[in-house]
């Protein structure tokens, strides 16, 4: 259902209205989740609610750190109206594949991912890219030993290396359908078969290979090429379980306000492995690859937030497809404002995706 017709934006004065109205509209149309199901529909405000989470996966310490330390926010601002919340941690580190395993059978609450239209065929995506669509800039893991690469290199160059990635991955397909032969493995494995010689490089994205690299058990013999990025879009959003409505839409509504109030930005930049990203992707020859993955609702939520989240030399001169330039609480508001009244965007995914 298109819950933003044109007609129906006029009739609301100011962004904050139009977010609380957007927000009432999405509920008008949920059930009450697993999660929600023993909390007094008639006092939201004094419900308490236990919400389980992935543990942290080797390697990504700050990645996890960064997206928990995001949904906790969110879920903050918005305890007035949903009720207070408590963290259940797996006792056991997960692969991504065993977490998206865990949501569809009920023993996760919310996880996070890079996202694919399979994935958002299975679960709630909240299409708000929470790392920036840094985790689609991928640079190389390669032997230390290894001397072929180089800044001459282009996409034609690229399909003579065989790259080593997960099984599970989006970006395996993403690789494959740009031509580049894959070897599919498990994420320890991944490390071995580069520096023992079965595959040419590993894949990373620039926001967790530094982090990678200070594991000596990872990293030994591997050293970080240094002369080109490989770029395709690729955002990471929060994912719910496909029955979990009211949590998406409580989460939705806690990163809306944090991006109108300059938080999202604020903590994204305090990221350990954002000021890296930008230092490690400078002078680097960019290699771009399409992602045949993406939906059309999560090609428009790119279009809408990166402007907002992405680094100046990301972006197509520091713009938007349009032109607007994207800098100043002003344009910031005006952006929001417009993501928050597309159909195509976070709120409506919440909806859409349950269809």
């Amino acid at each position: 259902m298109d819950m933003w017709r044109p007609g129906r934006a006029l009739l609301f004065s100011s962004l904050q209205t139009r977010i609380v109205f957007a927000l009432l509209a999405c509920a008008l149309f949920t059930f009450i989740p697993h999660a929600y199901a023993n909390q007094d529909s008639n006092s939201a405000s004094a419900a308490h609610t236990k919400i389980r989470l992935p543990n942290v996966h080797p390697g990504r310490d700050a990645v996890y750190a960064h997206a928990k330390q995001l949904l906790t926010e969110a879920l903050l601002v918005t305890q007035a109206d949903y009720g207070t919340f408590e963290f259940v941690v797996s006792s056991q580190e997960s692969p991504q594949r065993r977490q998206l395993r865990s949501l569809e059978h009920d023993l996760l609450d919310i996880t996070w991912s890079v996202t694919s239209s399979d994935r958002e065929a299975y679960f709630l995506p909240i299409r708000i890219p929470i790392m920036a669509g840094l985790f689609g800039k991928r640079v190389l893991l390669i032997n230390a030993e290894d001397t072929r690469f180089s800044k001459d290199m282009d996409i034609t160059d690229l399909k003579e290396f065989r790259a080593v990635l997960g099984y599970d991955w989006p970006d395996t397909t993403i690789f494959r359908k740009a031509g580049i032969p894959v070897l599919e493995t498990t994420y320890r494995a991944s490390f071995k078969m580069v520096s023992e010689g079965f595959a040419d490089m590993f894949p990373r994205s620039v926001m967790e290979v530094l982090e990678e690299m200070e594991h000596k058990d990872f990293s030994k013999g591997l050293v970080v090429e240094d002369n080109i990025v490989i770029s395709y879009p690729s955002p990471i959003f929060f994912f719910v379980g496909s029955s979990n409505q009211q949590l998406a839409t409580r989460v939705t509504e806690g990163l809306l306000q944090l991006l109108k109030n300059h938080r999202f930005q604020q903590l994204l930049k305090e990221h350990k492995g954002y000021q890296q990203s930008l230092a490690l992707i400078k002078g680097r020859t960019v290699i771009s690859i399409d992602n045949p993955l993406l939906s059309k609702e999560s090609k428009k939520a790119i279009e809408n937030f990166l402007p907002l989240l992405a680094p100046a030399e990301l972006l197509l001169n520091g713009s938007t497809s349009d032109g607007t330039v994207v800098d100043g609480t002003e344009a910031d508001s005006a952006i929001v404002e417009n993501s928050v009244l597309d159909n195509s965007t976070a709120e409506s995914s919440v909806e859409d995706s349950s269809a």
